[in-house]
């Protein structure tokens, strides 16, 4: 009985000391999301809370199919970087923190990274920063009117993809999307509609980011009745009129001093 108690100490001990280690890796890595603006520069960073036994540093891009090796760092070699020379600064503060700062960040840098810390002989413990890559909203609209119905367009330009709807939501609509060189998205929205069904007008509803734009393409009805009434060309041709009457009352007044004279 006392070796089998001797057995099953020990198991329970090797259980522990394995359970131990593997919760040691786990979570033990500190990291921050970061926001940034197509072109701008970032920096991501990791900080493992495990500061003995770490003797490698590895970044990688997290990729749908193979991830990609960004940087190393081992203790008797140095650092290398595998990827972006030109764009990556790879920065070692010690075994424990560690970082990657990206310059004129492009779209494809949007996503996932993961450092890992190389521990003996525990293994791996990694952390997955992200970033998230932006571009403002560039947008336009225009419509034109022909046999009673609306054709309307609406574009935006954005990274990450803009998404538009319309309001109110009937007609026939038809959506393009247009990757531009920079690796912005263009998405133009068409809509051909009756004008009767747009008599409390018509507008585009674009969301990016978690924020919504409303662009009125066409006003309401009564709004674009009084908009369309012709107040320019009335108000020229009132000054026209005391013009005229202005002139003539000189002239009359001229002519009175002349006869006056004779």
């Amino acid at each position: 009985m006392k070796g089998i108690y001797t057995t099953w100490t020990l198991q329970y001990l090797a259980l522990c000391v394995i359970a131990v280690m593997f919760c040691s890796t786990q979570g033990s890595v500190r990291t921050s999301n970061q926001d940034v603006e197509l072109g701008g520069n970032v920096t991501l960073r990791c900080t493992s809370l495990q500061h003995s036994n770490i003797y490698q540093i590895t970044w990688t891009k997290k990729k749908k199919g193979n991830d990609e090796n960004i940087a190393t760092y081992k203790e008797d070699t140095g650092s290398t970087v595998l990827k972006y020379k030109d764009r990556i600064n790879f920065i070692v503060w010690s075994l424990h923190d560690t970082a990657i700062n990206l310059l004129n960040v492009s779209t494809e840098d949007n996503g996932c990274y993961e450092c890992a810390f190389l521990l003996f002989p525990e293994g791996p413990i990694k952390g997955q920063p992200c970033l998230s890559v932006y571009d403002d909203l560039k947008t336009s609209t225009d419509y034109n009117i022909s046999d009673n119905h609306l054709h309307a367009n609406c574009l935006s330009t954005g990274f990450p993809r803009p998404n538009i709807s319309w309001f109110p939501s009937g007609g026939v609509k038809k959506e393009k999307d247009i990757t531009n060189p920079n690796g912005t998205l263009s998405v133009i929205s068409n809509i051909f509609v009756s004008m009767s069904n747009v008599k409390q007008g018509l507008t585009c509803h674009i969301s990016h980011r978690g924020k919504m734009i409303s662009i009125e393409v066409l006003k309401k009805e009564k709004e674009r009745t009084k908009k369309d009434f012709p107040v320019i060309p009335v108000v020229l041709a009132l000054i026209l009129v005391i013009l005229v009457i202005v002139v003539g009352v000189c002239c009359w007044r001229r002519q009175r001093k002349k006869h006056r004279g004779f």
